[in-house]
């Protein structure tokens, strides 16, 4: 079953408990409704077809892996964990997109963190500059999208860091 979240409106400043959102959810490519959350601690809500959701609920707990929170505990993923996780890669991929608007983004092979250089729109000199500086470096500009977002995901949280050299 193919699930996914369609016209995401996210807004962190909204967000305090819970991510603060509404979006389409689609089903197999047939948009059953929409789903949204408040930012305070609350379950989603979601309007729409009652039943598909109800189908995909019941497909998600059969079939998806149990959903861990950082500290370990495991919980059955049900659509709403489920569209958690979906709207998690959209705002990780969405920050990455605005990240590498902006930076040169590179991953340190010793500590294996993410730095950033503003290019100020000359993005090939400072691409030229941090390869000068750092030579053995993975740029994740240079990157396909998907492989960018995979290093970019397994950084620790508190971000890239800017170059200070």
């Amino acid at each position: 079953m193919k699930i996914e979240l369609h016209a995401i409106r996210y807004s962190a400043a909204a967000s305090q408990e819970t991510a603060f959102y509404s979006a389409d959810l689609h089903v197999n490519g047939r948009r059953i409704g929409t789903i949204s959350n408040g930012g305070t601690g609350g379950e989603d809500v979601v309007h729409g077809d009652r039943a598909a959701y109800a189908v995909a609920n019941a497909w998600c707990r059969a079939n998806l892996p149990p959903w861990r929170t950082p500290d370990g505990l495991a919980f059955e993923t049900d659509l709403e964990l489920h569209c958690a996780t979906l709207l998690q890669q959209w705002i990780d991929a969405d920050e990455l997109r605005r990240a590498l608007a902006e930076r040169v983004l590179w991953r340190d092979p010793v500590d294996r963190r993410v730095y950033g250089l503003r290019h100020h729109g000359r993005i090939e000199a400072a691409i030229s500059s941090v390869r000068r500086r750092h030579p053995d470096v993975t740029i994740l500009n240079e990157l396909p999208f998907v492989m960018a977002l995979a290093i970019w995901r397994s950084i620790p949280p508190q971000g890239p860091s800017e170059d200070c050299q």
